[in-house]
């Protein structure tokens, strides 16, 4: 299979392990559509940030300063 002097590239542990067999041509596509999935699951992952962060500021009264649990406001 590996030799330990073979570069690995991105995406060949996950091809090594469920394509073992294919050919390079598949190989590239897998590779391919792994990036694909990558680059969807980043962008899902930022927009759920966004929406947690607007949602904490639409949730917190804005005419109010939340200084967390035990602190208060400086003098």
């Amino acid at each position: 299979m590996d030799t330990p002097q073979q570069e690995h590239r991105p995406g060949d542990l996950i091809i090594n392990r469920y394509m073992p067999n294919a050919t390079e041509e598949v190989r590239e596509e897998a590779r391919e559509n792994l990036r694909r999935l990558a680059r969807v699951l980043l962008r899902i992952e930022e927009r759920l940030g966004r929406e947690w962060y607007e949602k904490q500021i639409r949730e917190s009264d804005g005419s109010r300063v939340d200084f967390g649990k035990g602190t208060s406001p400086p003098s």
